[in-house]
């Protein structure tokens, strides 16, 4: 917690008091600010295929369910190729983040699922296209058995957003 989040609440209990906050008015003041900042939220407005939301947000972060190819317009998934897999996967995975209030330069952490590793240097070079350089998130990448609608690639993410 900023000081200058707590300062108002401070000086209001100055100006309606006549006095300093007692010890125990302030912890009661931290532990107020702290609760609200751990509230947990669903993130909705995204289409899933499954009993899951597309994003849970829990104070700064925000937690982002894996994200597949298929087209929000069409319903399909958009496989002709690892490519325009992983740029359908990537668009999804932003739509998201735009939806959250965030962007890319906010994701900490991603984990790529590829049905087939010989696809990383093809996924590697559409995915580095998202995010900006010297700030990329940290990232796992493991080969799977197999994905929901036999999709080739699925990605989720962390994400971190200071409050302003």
């Amino acid at each position: 917690m900023t000081l200058n989040k707590l300062f108002p609440s401070l000086l209001m209990c100055v100006l309606l008091i006549g006095c300093a906050p007692s010890e125990q008015q302030i912890r009661e003041m931290v532990r107020e600010e702290l609760s609200s900042m751990m509230e947990r939220r669903a993130i909705t407005d995204a289409k899933t295929i499954g009993p899951y939301s597309p994003a849970q947000r829990v104070g700064n972060f925000l937690f982002v369910s894996g994200q597949i190819a298929i087209n929000p317009e069409t319903g399909k998934l958009e496989n002709a190729d690892i490519e325009t897999e992983t740029k359908q996967v990537l668009s999804n995975l932003m739509n998201v983040l735009k939806s959250a209030g965030c962007d890319s330069g906010d994701v900490v952490s991603t984990t790529v699922y590829l049905k087939d590793i010989n696809d990383f240097a093809k996924m590697n070079t559409v995915y580095s296209k998202y995010f900006q350089e010297g700030n990329y998130p940290t990232r796992a990448t493991v080969q799977v058995a197999a994905l929901p609608r036999d999709a080739r690639i699925e990605i989720s993410a962390i994400v971190y957003q200071a409050r302003k």
